[in-house]
């Protein structure tokens, strides 16, 4: 029987989080979803059934986090954290036939992309691991990106390619760490979903990205360590 979690996401009140927050929540498990505005997260106008805790929760404010871990110590030990939230702030846009030349942009607009997508999740993980379940599995799920696999690093997006490409390397980094005890770490590329960041014209709904966060978390696959889309391994 599917053992029934509590699961905190980032960046849940749109796109790939509110996805995964519906499917998830349908499933049976507790999500206490976060987002920079709680007000964005009213229950019924974004549709979700089940059972949800929204609170409000900016990955570069390390006060609103401990205020979030105060609330999450009342609730019960964590099964899964997802770190979802994310950004980019890179000048010109990466589907040009001419992608931004790195050497032209602006360090302040690259850093400040990192701040949010690489060491938000870090933050996040810092400051909630304690609470994640010692007694049975527990799972870190990063939502990285195929603009930040190395092997296959294409042009433009610094700040969005270099953050990625971080976070992945905190997964390889965390899973070292780890890997003797019962947290599992990976990352996930959801592909090309209809996101704001990812754009109307792109292939998958956000439904279609999430499954193999889904499958991650309920079906408990022997996995860690890895670079994952769908159910299929990637090279970092």
């Amino acid at each position: 029987m599917q053992r029934k979690k509590t699961i905190l996401i980032t960046g849940a009140n749109r796109g790939i989080g509110l996805a995964l927050s519906k499917v998830l929540a349908v499933s049976g498990h507790k999500i206490i979803m976060t987002s920079r505005d709680v007000a964005k997260l009213d229950k019924k106008l974004l549709g979700i059934s089940g059972e949800v805790v929204p609170l409000q929760m900016d990955v570069t404010n390390i006060e609103e986090i401990k205020k979030v871990v105060e609330e999450v110590k009342k609730i019960g030990p964590l099964d899964v954290i997802i770190n979802n939230a994310g950004a980019r702030f890179d000048s010109g846009d990466w589907h040009e036939a001419n992608p931004q030349n790195p050497l032209l942009s602006e360090p302040d607009e690259v850093l400040k992309t990192i701040d949010v997508n690489l060491m938000g999740p870090y933050r996040v993980i810092k400051y909630f691991f304690p609470l994640l379940n010692k007694k049975d599995r527990a799972d870190i799920i990063n939502i990285s990106s195929g603009m930040g696999g190395i092997v296959e690093m294409g042009p433009g997006s610094p700040g969005y390619r270099l953050s990625k490409a971080g976070l992945n390397a905190l997964t390889a980094n965390l899973n070292s760490t780890l890997i003797d005890t019962k947290v599992f770490v990976n990352s996930f590329c959801p592909g090309w979903v209809r996101t704001e960041l990812g754009g109307m014209e792109a292939t998958l709904s956000p439904e279609e990205g999430v499954q193999g966060m889904v499958w991650m978390i309920n079906e408990e696959p022997d996995i860690r360590g890895k670079f994952l889309r769908g159910q299929t391994v990637l090279n970092f």
